[in-house]
């Protein structure tokens, strides 16, 4: 009889705790999918309606195209992009990525979101030199037209 209730009651408990770790899941997920569309650099309607209204504001359509115009130039095309961090934090997260670029090694990609009642926007997007890279002595001579340094 005790292995019964202890069985069900580990049941219960992983079930539980199951649903806690399928809400960060699914917010992740979705800010993920705005990354991948913003990244793409083709469509600002698209990525309008994820966007934060006071991103909004400040990031006009030519922006959109002119930022993504002069990656293109500095750092050609990107190869790939991982998520390395996924921070948390009171009324938003934050996601950082490393990408790799044709011309650039590392990239680093940090994209800031809000959460607001359940309602996720995009606050925030930087492509920068990683930090490290200058501490270490590179360069920096990488395309990045020095926007992004220290």
């Amino acid at each position: 009889m005790k292995k019964k209730i202890l069985l069900l009651l580990t049941a219960i408990m992983m079930m539980v705790s199951a649903s806690c770790f399928a809400s960060d899941g699914s917010d992740l997920d979705y800010e993920q999918k705005v990354v991948d569309i913003f990244m793409q650099g083709k469509n600002y309607n698209e990525v309008l309606k994820y966007m934060d209204p006071e991103m909004t504001k400040s990031f006009p359509p030519e922006q959109y195209k002119t930022m993504f115009s002069s990656m293109d130039k500095a750092l050609g095309s990107m190869k790939s992009k991982k998520m390395v961090v996924y921070q948390k934090l009171n009324g938003g997260d934050v996601l950082r990525y490393r990408a790799v670029y044709e011309k650039v090694p590392i990239m680093e990609i940090i994209a800031a979101f809000r959460n607001e009642n359940g309602k996720i926007t995009m606050m925030d997007v930087m492509v920068l030199e990683p930090e490290n890279r200058n501490q270490n002595g590179s360069s920096g001579n990488n395309g990045n037209n020095g926007n992004a340094k220290k």
